[in-house]
């Protein structure tokens, strides 16, 4: 599992969004967050960096929200 997305689901960032992380879909859940926040393909540090700016203004961590629940979230 990528290292911010490991860090992301240990803090419950996905449970609250109702995305289940497992190996497989670790590495699109990263590429999602990249493209979100305008880094596709950079490397680890340059997207967690941007990500945890994101996160931390709530109009653009709902944007990130809304794009990863849009693309990984559990239907009913």
């Amino acid at each position: 599992m990528t290292c911010f997305v490991a860090h992301l689901k240990k803090k419950g960032y996905f449970e609250l969004l109702g995305i289940l992380v497992t190996k497989e879909n670790a590495k699109d859940i990263e590429e999602e967050i990249a493209k979100t926040v305008g880094l596709p393909g950079e490397h680890c540090p340059a997207i967690w960096k941007e990500t945890k700016v994101w996160i931390a203004d709530p109009k653009k961590k709902a944007v990130l929200d809304r794009n990863l629940q849009k693309r990984f979230a559990s239907k009913p």
